[in-house]
């Protein structure tokens, strides 16, 4: 993996967690490729109760 592939990752994953903490303060459900990106299942996220 070079590096620039790297810092585009860790940035991606930092915008995924982002976007997923922004809709759960919300109320809402994350959207899929966010949580997936964060190795979270949306059924498991379903299953917690904000």
């Amino acid at each position: 993996m070079t590096a620039f592939r790297f810092i585009q990752s860790l940035f991606g994953t930092f915008r995924a967690a982002i976007h997923a903490a922004a809709a759960a303060d919300m109320h809402r459900t994350p959207a899929a490729r966010d949580l997936d990106r964060l190795g979270i299942s949306p059924a498991a996220f379903r299953a917690i109760h904000l």
